[in-house]
């Protein structure tokens, strides 16, 4: 087991807005949880992964954020304290199973972040045809990049004449470990 122990555990308002209804919170843990990092962006999509400063960004549904360090755990977007602490226990449990099935595990160094929205653009059909349920392909390329939405809600790109560019742009996602945000 990498992560045993927190050592304290600060639940808070936003400094910059108190009025905000939503709680951050952030653990300091007593063990450096950085060696699992690589393969928890693996298995949990992670959004940014900073190697060098042993940080790793991992953005959930809702408007919730995790953010682990090597000693501490940050989490942001909470509803309530209760939420909160489930969330801290959540995260818990996944640094310890993923450090523990690390060996069945590819690592992975690079984050979603990296995703350029101009290149998704170029490999969608530019139909601007709204039938994903945005006004432009742009915007489907910007909610894609954010995870918000999935490659077949794209209806032309299911198509057999677009398969080269959806293979092309599945492959291109996968480079970078994106998932949606309510993927498992």
């Amino acid at each position: 087991m990498l992560l045993e122990k927190v050592i304290t555990y600060e639940i808070f308002r936003p400094k910059m807005d108190s009025s905000k209804e939503v709680l951050h919170s952030i653990a300091t843990l007593a063990d450096d949880i950085s060696p699992a990092f690589p393969y928890i962006n693996t298995e949990l999509g992670g959004w940014d992964y900073d190697q060098r400063n042993q940080v790793l960004l991992l953005k959930l549904s809702a408007g919730k954020w995790i953010t682990l360090h090597a000693q501490k755990i940050a989490i942001r977007g909470a509803r309530d304290i209760e939420e909160s602490r489930a969330l801290l226990e959540w995260i818990k449990g996944q640094i310890n199973d993923i450090y523990d099935r690390r060996d069945l595990i590819t690592p992975r160094y690079t984050g979603q972040a990296g995703l350029k929205v101009i290149n998704i653009l170029k490999l969608l059909p530019m139909t601007n045809c709204k039938l994903c349920g945005y006004a432009t392909c742009m915007a489907y390329a910007t909610a894609l990049r954010e995870g918000e939405i999935t490659l077949p809600d794209c209806l032309p790109l299911m198509e057999e004449r677009y398969r080269e560019k959806r293979e092309n742009l599945q492959a291109y996602l996968e480079s970078f470990g994106w998932r949606a945000l309510d993927a498992t």
